[in-house]
């Protein structure tokens, strides 16, 4: 006999007052079952669900405020075009900046001759007795130092130089000097009326700090 069959049977032999009684006690089983234990979990289930809705509500509203803070004139993107606005300006601003900046540097690179260059100078010194044998001088004596004038403007090569030669070659040699790339400026000159001609000057050579 199966299991059904024996519950039937169970049943026929009792009485209606019997089987509802029955009936009832497991409705109440169930019940208190479930009470006991399906119950504290839908509750702690709602809770959660509870929970998870107000944060969500409370998102929504922050949201919102903040919708409602940046909204100028009926305009959400009010800011967002104001931002937009100041970063192109920033962009174009970045640009000139960097176009002076180019340019700047290219003046400089033009005016190179105006700048400092220790290099320089010591080639314009091994220059001058080039040019001496070019213009057919012959040098005596050269005397140099350096000399920084200020630490914002620049320095000074100072040169003291005694040659001699024809009167000619002496203008000549004076002139190709002058004509360097170099801020060039001859002074102090003295001549002797001998032979051949004697002839003494003083050369300062300018650079400026960059």
């Amino acid at each position: 006999m199966s299991l059904t069959q024996k519950i039937d049977a169970f049943f026929e032999s009792r009485k209606g007052s019997e089987k509802y009684l029955i009936y009832f006690s497991i409705l109440f089983g169930v019940i208190a079952l479930s009470y006991q234990y399906l119950f504290p979990m839908s509750e702690k289930f709602m809770k959660k669900e509870r929970s998870k809705k107000l944060q969500i509500e409370s998102k929504l509203q922050a949201d919102l405020m903040y919708i409602k803070a940046m909204t100028v004139n009926g305009d959400e993107n009010y800011y967002i075009k104001v931002f937009q606005n100041q970063i192109k300006k920033l962009k174009n601003d970045f640009q000139k900046i960097s176009d002076k900046k180019n340019y700047l540097d290219f003046k400089i690179r033009e005016l190179s001759y105006l700048l400092y260059n220790k290099q320089k100078w010591s080639d314009f010194l091994n220059s001058l007795t080039q040019k001496a044998e070019k213009n057919s001088v012959e040098i005596d004596y050269i005397l140099n130092s350096f000399i920084d004038v200020t630490n914002s403007f620049g320095h000074v090569l100072e040169i003291e130089l005694g040659c001699n030669g024809d009167y000619k070659d002496l203008i000549a040699y004076l002139n190709d000097i002058e004509q360097s790339d170099l801020v060039v400026d001859v002074y102090s000159l003295r001549m002797y009326d001998s032979s051949p001609i004697k002839l003494q000057f003083k050369v300062s050579v300018w650079g400026i700090n960059f």
